[in-house]
Formats: structure tokens, sequence, C-alpha cells
């Protein structure tokens, strides 16, 4: 995978995941406008990935299983982990040194990314 495609990855869903906490965190402080304005770019950011890099991602990496991570329900909080946890995999696939570590990294990004996409749909598509 290249390191551009990598980088879209991680640029993208971490500034999704920072729109979506701010949305929270203006819901929280009773700022519903702040809480939409935020809450509708994480979503664009979101129909980007979807629709774009995690396809690429799936290209350039191979067979995606179409698991997921296990979460109560959907809601804003477990769509923030997921994001959260696909930074995660994507420094564990650039620091592995051995290809069995790589797969397992491979594998639990894809987890990730499925898992952010099954909750984004549940919540703003359905």
């Amino acid at each position: 995978m290249t390191n551009k495609l990598l980088s879209e990855l991680l640029e993208t869903s971490a500034n999704a995941c920072d729109a979506f906490i701010k949305s929270e965190i203006a819901l929280n402080d009773g700022d519903t406008a702040t809480s939409q304005k935020s809450s509708k770019n994480g979503q664009t950011l979101m129909k980007a990935l979807i629709l774009d890099t995690f396809n690429e991602v799936e290209e350039a990496l191979g067979e995606n299983l179409q698991e997921t991570f296990d979460y109560d329900y959907a809601n804003v909080l477990e769509l923030i982990r997921s994001l959260n946890e696909i930074s995660m995999y994507v420094g564990a696939y650039i620091e592995a040194e051995e290809e069995v570590i790589k797969n397992i990294a491979i594998k639990n990004l894809f987890k990730a990314i499925n898992t952010s996409k099954e909750i984004y749909l549940a919540l703003f598509e359905n």
C-alpha cells in the first residue's frame, strides 16, 4: 500500500473522528448549532471514506472478509472509537516488520473500517 493512500486514510478518518468529537462536546454544552455543523462535517468526511478511500484500501490490501468488531449499539461514540481504531491499525501495519504481523494488522484494519461503515450507515443513512 502506498504512503499516499495510508496518509489519506489516516488524515480523513482522524478528521472525521475530530468532527464527531466536536459535535458531541457541543451537544453536551447545549450548543446544537455547532453540534449539527460538526456532525455534518463528519458525515461528509465519512461519505468520502466510504465512497473512495475505503475502496482503495481494499484494492491495495486484498480480501476484506466483511467482519466487524463487536459494539453494543450504533451511536456516535462507537463511531468515534472505530475511527480511532483505524488509525491504530494503520500504525501497526506501518510498524510491522514481519508479514504475519502485517496480516493481523490488515485483518483488524478491515474490521475497524467495516465497523465504522456499519455504524455510520445505521446512524446517518438509515
